[in-house]
């Protein structure tokens, strides 16, 4: 039996200042409260690792650990941290631009081998600023390495290459091969101008219903294929300023938190139409 989990990110419970009113134990256990099932945090040391895996640990929830390495030797000692306190997966934000494929792939081979070693996932994600930055030299490392395992934040690429509504018919089809190849999600909404924009805002039904509908795609095709991963996570990633819109006070002109639990219970929705489909 297949499960969904939705995360909730702990960078995400931050405000414009890049604070939180609350406590670590206290943000898990308001994240617990709320019906998520896991936290998403910095994994990367072990006074990072321990506290996050302790207090998840204390409510329940599972942990989806980020990283950013730059080198193979960084994913090395980073695993050995999080084999240590465990989790329900690793996202890596490749911290490098390489200029050619070969760099790229070189890299990525290195960090598949050491993947290997480990019994939880490491999925590389597509962001902005990373070796998956751009969605072309992406889909050239998917064609040389088909076995990849990305994990799927596509607001970047729709932010990034403003993306149009509708987007045209290649933009699809790059899009889909991206959830092809996709194990995880992270969730924000964009728009062509804009990495975040508000979800509960009529102004962007459109854009919503555009990632809610490549989502749907991504479950549809995860559900179709052979694999070890029992279950598949969805971070809600609704990010502090500047990804959020501010207003000339420089808040944010929406509630973030509540916007996340809107878009948990979106997603949940989805995953729940796609099994009875399937039924």
């Amino acid at each position: 039996m297949r499960e969904f989990l939705v995360f909730q990110s702990l960078w995400a419970m931050l405000d414009e200042h890049g604070q939180s009113a609350l406590n670590l134990q206290q943000q898990a256990e308001k994240i617990a409260a709320a019906g998520f099932d896991g936290v998403t945090g910095h994994f990367t040391r072990r006074e990072d690792a321990q506290p996050l895996s302790s207090v998840a640990r204390d409510y329940g929830l599972q942990v989806e650990g980020q990283l950013f390495p730059k080198t193979v030797s960084d994913l090395a000692s980073a695993l050995d941290v999080a084999s240590e306190f465990g989790c329900h997966h690793l996202t890596l934000q490749a911290d490098v631009r390489p200029r050619t494929l070969k760099e790229a792939i070189t890299l990525i081979e290195g960090w598949q081998r050491l993947a290997e070693q480990v019994d939880f996932p490491v999925l590389l994600e597509t962001h902005r600023y990373r070796v998956t930055n751009d969605l072309p030299f992406t889909l050239d490392i998917l064609q040389e390495m088909p076995d990849l395992k990305l994990l799927a934040d596509l607001s970047h690429y729709v932010a990034g290459r403003s993306i149009p509504l509708p987007p045209s018919e290649e933009d699809q089809q790059q899009i889909e091969t991206i959830l092809r190849h996709s194990w995880g999600f992270h969730g924000r909404v964009a728009s062509s101008e804009h990495v975040q924009v508000p979800i509960s805002f009529p102004q962007h039904q459109a854009s919503v219903d555009l990632f809610i509908s490549w989502w749907r795609y991504g479950i549809e095709d995860w559900l179709k294929r052979d694999g070890d991963l029992s279950s598949l996570s969805f971070t809600c990633e609704l990010g502090p300023p500047p990804y959020a819109i501010t207003g000339p006070d420089g808040k944010d002109i929406t509630d973030r938190w509540q916007e996340a639990l809107q878009m948990k219970d979106l997603i949940r929705a989805v995953w729940q139409s796609v099994e009875r489909g399937r039924t």
